[in-house]
């Protein structure tokens, strides 16, 4: 019976330390020194017979946890020429799958049967849908690419391939909300004044980071 209260404690305060250091952005030297700091105060509370789920609900909620921890991690704000090639890089990406979906939907256009009979009814349709999927994917990837990637990894392809992140102001990811609402510049064809913040801010956040409270930080 003792065996396995403990294996739950255990099997508890391993998930809540999982769930924390899942929120952390830093180096492996520093995760390591953060998830040993963090076990050690959680481990000095069990000693002291605290009950685990009282223990864990005393250090907080995982985000204020992270929050906290990352307060402690230096992070370097990436500058204005950097993210301008990663964007460079994404908008290649864009234009190569968005590009390949449109001429989908012209080939798949150019097919559609103009007096169908019969059989060429069903396979016009068939078409037609196919044509409306494909243009759907050739919108879909432009609208989503940035909030999906930043959203769930907080990198597309083009920042990580310049090591840069998308991070909360307290250095926590910023999940699909935040990640949408800093790219708006982007679907209001403001971005190049949207940019210009860069220049001005310490933090190097464009004016819809500011609105965000989102920072873009060098791995």
């Amino acid at each position: 019976m003792a065996h396995v209260i403990r294996s739950t404690v255990k099997t508890n305060i391993d998930s809540y330390v999982k769930e924390v250091m899942s929120l952390i952005h830093a180096s492996k030297e520093q995760q390591a020194r953060i998830e040993a700091d963090l076990r050690s105060h959680l481990q000095e509370g069990l000693d002291h017979g605290e009950d685990p789920a009282d223990l864990i609900a005393r250090m907080g909620e995982p985000r204020e946890v992270a929050a906290g921890f990352m307060e402690q991690v230096p992070l370097v704000y990436a500058g204005f020429w950097r993210r301008f090639a990663a964007f460079l890089v994404d908008m290649v990406v864009i234009l190569f799958f968005a590009g390949a979906a449109a001429t989908l939907t012209i080939i798949l256009s150019n097919s559609v049967p103009q007096n169908p009979t019969g059989l060429e009814n069903i396979l016009g349709a068939a078409v037609i849908v196919l044509i409306l999927i494909s243009a759907n994917a050739c919108i879909a990837i432009i609208l989503i690419y940035f909030p999906l990637l930043e959203g769930r990894f907080g990198q597309t392809l083009g920042k990580k391939l310049f090591h840069l992140y998308v991070l909360t102001e307290d250095g926590l990811p910023v999940g699909y909300g935040k990640a949408t609402l800093r790219r708006l510049s982007f679907y209001f064809e403001i971005l190049p004044i949207d940019a210009l913040w860069i220049f001005f801010n310490p933090r190097r956040q464009r004016g819809f980071d500011i609105l965000a409270n989102t920072i873009v930080v060098e791995s």
